[in-house]
């Protein structure tokens, strides 16, 4: 096969919300103080979502006011526009209470 298939992970999808969901207070706790460790840390568990993308994932994120925001960058890809929707889509109903996924260009 020479060209993999450009679809999502969900497998991985779903063991990155897990895993979101469990480190949510050390996450909030770190944004403003240590945000490089917290983005480390999420871009280990979001990159296997979308193993058919070979760059960079870029995203940033900020809690305010008990709101959180989770911008995630496509840069027009048709396949990453795709899959950011179906991750936001997976999103537990307990984060949604507190966070909005953003899928932006």
């Amino acid at each position: 096969m020479l060209f993999a298939k450009k679809e999502p992970d969900i497998a991985a999808a779903k063991r990155f919300w897990a895993w979101f969901e469990e480190q949510e207070g050390w996450m909030i706790e770190n944004l403003r103080t240590h945000g490089m460790d917290v983005v480390w840390a999420i871009d280990a568990q979001i990159k296997p979502v979308f193993p058919y993308f070979k760059k960079e994932l870029e995203f940033q994120l900020g809690f305010n006011n008990g709101k959180g925001e989770f911008f995630f960058f496509h840069f027009g890809d048709k396949h990453l526009i795709r899959d950011a929707e179906i991750l936001a889509s997976m999103m537990p109903e307990t984060l949604k209470e507190r966070w909005t996924f953003i899928s932006e260009r």
